[in-house]
């Protein structure tokens, strides 16, 4: 069994495979253009020039992550670059007996102001089953000491889910979801109360984006003060003394 890296949410060969990945695509193919820009420019000017039209791709290519632009016809999605937490149904409290600070609301369940989900909102009902579900398989077997995928553990199919319902919490922005669970093989029933939490696909595009914004600012007026002096030397300065090749 993989084991999770501090602060990561994945297994540690991955993450260091992963890193591996990119230091050595960084090496050789950002590596190899700076190379045979220090051999026209020099170090710091080929460093710039990389960094300048590094940064401006960058800008461009998130930008294109973000906004889709079009690229794939009018109908182009959004948020086409890597994803953050998807929006999804987010177990708050589980218990034989319903009860909330933040929502009061569960206490009134299931009579109003919660109600049945109808048509539209069958997507959402096996949304709410399926993250009920997860949740105590889960909580069932972390207390095993075990992994779902493990022989003999504990399933998501084997919990029952029954009584769904929604609503929307006293301030008006917080959908919310309610449910009897039970296991399949015998136990009590438990109320669970969910809310929906939107997520966060695009900040990772707006991450690369940012930071692209701030190479460029920073590296452009560099690259410009470099070329006025390498233009006053072309014109008739003074070169400064060449110490071999770069």
């Amino acid at each position: 069994m993989n084991e999770t890296c501090v602060g990561f949410e994945i297994a540690c060969d991955v993450l260091l495979k992963g890193a591996g990945v990119v230091v050595t695509g960084v090496v050789l193919f950002i590596g190899s253009v700076y190379l045979m820009l220090t051999l026209i420019l020099g170090r710091w000017m080929g460093y710039l020039l990389l960094m300048v039209a590094f940064s401006g791709w960058m800008m461009l290519l998130s930008s294109l992550w973000i906004f889709g632009y079009w690229s794939q016809g009018p109908g182009t999605p959004v948020n086409l670059g890597p994803r953050g937490a998807e929006p999804a149904w987010v177990v708050l409290e589980a218990g034989v007996e319903s009860g909330s600070q933040e929502f009061p609301e569960i206490e009134s369940y299931p009579g109003a102001p919660w109600e049945e989900p109808g048509l539209a909102l069958a997507s959402a009902k096996q949304s709410v089953t399926s993250a009920v579900q997860d949740f105590f398989a889960a909580v069932v077997n972390e207390e095993g000491g075990m992994e779902v995928h493990e022989p003999g553990a504990i399933q998501p199919t084997d919990f029952t889910v029954e009584d769904v319902a929604f609503a929307t919490s006293a301030d008006g922005g917080t959908p919310l979801a309610a449910a009897r669970a039970f296991y399949s093989g015998g136990g009590p029933a438990v109320t669970v109360l969910l809310k929906h939490d939107s997520g966060s696909v695009p900040r990772y595009s707006w991450m690369f984006l940012g930071a692209s914004v701030v190479l460029f600012a920073v590296h452009l007026p560099l690259l410009d003060r470099a070329e006025a002096r390498r233009k006053e030397i072309l014109t008739g300065g003074t070169a400064p003394p060449w110490y071999g090749p770069a």
